[in-house]
């Protein structure tokens, strides 16, 4: 394992989250790297003091309190506009999409004019005149000369 591979994994370690190959590899790693184990002590002393911290509750309704500034702050100006904020948005959203679908169609076409010839040969590799419509024997070939049509 490399330092950079280690140190992304420092708190996976720490919260005993690696599969028995990483563990092994780090642990590896950190009895041979100095800068890597400095790092790791330093990474479980701060483990260990937010461990061993005194917890506090939060006072009487402080997450409906926190839940309702929230839920305030969200209303953009265009969600204030009564009945015709969520429309705004979905025909800002249509009209968005339709111009790139343009601009696509007008790129693809400006770079398609150079090339038209090959455009062409493409086009007519997939024409339908090189296919007989009804071969003699399929079943539409059968019934062509059965009813005497064209073949």
């Amino acid at each position: 394992m490399k330092c950079k591979q280690v140190r992304k994994r420092i708190s996976q370690y720490l919260d005993d989250e690696l599969v028995l190959d990483e563990k092994e590899a780090f642990a590896s790693h950190i009895r041979d790297c100095a800068a890597c184990r400095e790092v790791l002590e330093e990474t479980r002393a701060v483990h260990k003091m937010f461990a061993n911290a005194e917890r506090f509750s939060a006072p009487y309704g402080f997450s409906t309190r926190v839940m309702a500034n929230l839920e305030e702050q969200d209303q953009t100006w265009l969600r204030r506009i009564p009945g015709f904020g969520p429309y705004i948005l979905r025909t800002a959203e249509v009209a968005f999409a339709l111009a790139v679908i343009t601009i696509g169609i007008v790129s693809g076409n400006l770079l398609l004019q150079d090339k038209m010839p090959v455009h062409r040969q493409v086009q007519e590799s997939f024409s339908l005149d090189l296919f007989q419509a009804t071969p003699p024997d399929s079943i539409g070939g059968i019934y062509l000369a059965y009813v005497g049509g064209p073949r």
